[in-house]
């Protein structure tokens, strides 16, 4: 279903779980509300949020614009970009004096990375088609996660120790992401 946000038309999708509480919550453009069993009132939801919805999306939408002007790298095999992300990664985790686990290379629908408690670091393959400066941040990101789990206040100030500039990066990397989310 569609709603419309001030000017903005916005796709929505509303799902029931069994949660106490109801959430917002946007991906790739579309707003996903998640409600307790039973429960209806999503207008009261959205209304109360209107104006983080209307944020979020608008954000969207000019990245998605600023995404036509940007190139994809095809020139990567996956062996190369394999031994790219391994170097990094042996690099950065030695110099912060932190041990990765394993590192694995998958397709991953929503993210570049993620890091698990027992020090797994997973990194998404199309990460592959983005300039070479935003793959070197995405494992830099991933093995902060080693030593600080949640992106709060302390985390975000390790990753710019390395990255002072480091929204400049995630912004780069959301604009990337309408580009290689539909990649085989």
């Amino acid at each position: 279903m569609k709603i419309k946000v001030q000017d903005i038309e916005v796709k929505c999708q509303i799902f029931h779980r069994k949660v106490k509480y109801s959430r917002l919550e946007i991906k790739n453009g579309v707003l996903n509300i998640i409600m307790p069993s039973g429960v209806d009132d999503y207008d009261r939801l959205i209304n109360k949020h209107e104006r983080w919805i209307y944020q979020k999306i608008s954000r969207i939408n000019r990245l998605k614009i600023e995404s036509q002007s940007k190139k994809l790298d095809y020139s990567r095999d996956n062996n190369s970009f394999r031994e790219m992300v391994l170097d990094y990664a042996d690099k950065i985790s030695h110099d912060m004096g932190l041990k990765i686990n394993k590192i694995t290379l998958r397709k991953m629908k929503t993210r570049w990375g993620s890091c698990s408690s027992l020090g797994n670091i997973s990194i998404n393959m199309r990460l592959k088609y983005l300039p070479e400066s935003l793959i070197k941040y995405v494992v830099h990101h991933e093995v902060c996660h080693l030593k600080i789990r949640k992106h709060n206040k302390q985390y975000w100030s390790l990753v710019s120790s390395e990255y002072p500039d480091y929204k400049k990066y995630e912004d780069e990397l959301s604009i990337y992401w309408f580009l290689v989310k539909d990649l085989d």
